[in-house]
């Protein structure tokens, strides 16, 4: 009989055989940046899941946000506070960044929420934080405009993986959770489990929606960083400037 750690060993060579390397290539931290030259304004950053080899569609949702006209990059889990510190860097001195979004799937998505709470020790507000399962997070931090959670509960829901749990927020008004095997089975494709909910066509499109109604058009965001309605936007309060691209309201959140 095998011992466990050589039967783990053999379920990472063979994951490593289906996926291929590309799952673990650790992302490009200089692509780091506060602006872009995109169709859409913005920033996202991808992290995937413990090693990367059981959340290599988490390329393919960065792939399809560039199609979709926005920047995005991707990085390997263990990268969280190597990307977190070079946003530091770039954004914190910088209010009139342009939106900031991070997306995770499985311990990613722990970190994105670690991320968050690292950047609003240095006063940086995080537009859109978008998780994919996540299993052991703390709680979403008031620096978020809205936590985006996707996951699905299961028959491990004691133990801190194989499965997504709801998430807590310090204020319930930047949080939605979104339970596709209860109110969203619209986003529950057959056989959908931890492992395979970032490969989910379905929440791909769901995601690169979300992602797109943070992210104003060029024309849009070039309009509203006119000196008159920059000026009018700190006059209204607004805290970040992506939502005052067209119509000056922030985007409505809920809580589940």
């Amino acid at each position: 009989m095998k011992r466990p750690t050589t039967l783990i060993a053999l379920g990472i060579l063979c994951a490593l055989f289906a996926c291929g390397c590309s799952a673990m290539t650790p992302g490009d931290v200089s692509r780091v940046q506060a602006a872009s030259d995109q169709p859409y304004a913005g920033n996202v950053y991808l992290l995937r899941g413990f090693i990367g080899i059981w959340s290599f569609g988490i390329n393919d949702i960065g792939k399809r946000i560039r199609e979709a006209g926005i920047r995005a990059s991707v990085y390997q889990e263990d990268q969280w506070g190597e990307v977190c510190n070079a946003i530091i860097a770039e954004y914190e001195n910088n209010p009139s960044h342009e939106p900031l979004i991070i997306i995770g799937h499985s311990y990613g998505a722990d970190d994105a929420l670690k991320m968050a709470k690292k950047l609003q020790q240095h006063n940086i507000n995080v537009d859109l934080i978008i998780t994919l399962d996540p299993v052991t997070p703390p709680r979403v931090p008031t620096n978020i405009r809205l936590c985006y959670n996707i996951y699905q509960p299961g028959l491990f829901d004691m133990l801190p993986f194989f499965r997504g749990v709801k998430l807590d927020a310090e204020d319930p008004h930047n949080l939605q959770n979104v339970n596709i095997r209860a109110e969203r089975r619209d986003l529950l494709e057959p056989n959908t489990d931890h492992f395979n909910i970032e490969k989910n066509k379905l929440i791909h499109v769901e995601i690169v929606k979300k992602v797109l109604e943070f992210c104003p058009s060029r024309p849009a965001w070039v309009a509203a960083h006119q000196p008159q309605n920059l000026a009018k936007a700190a006059i209204n309060g607004v805290q970040t400037l992506s939502n005052v691209a067209a119509s000056g309201n922030s985007h409505p959140t809920r809580s589940e």
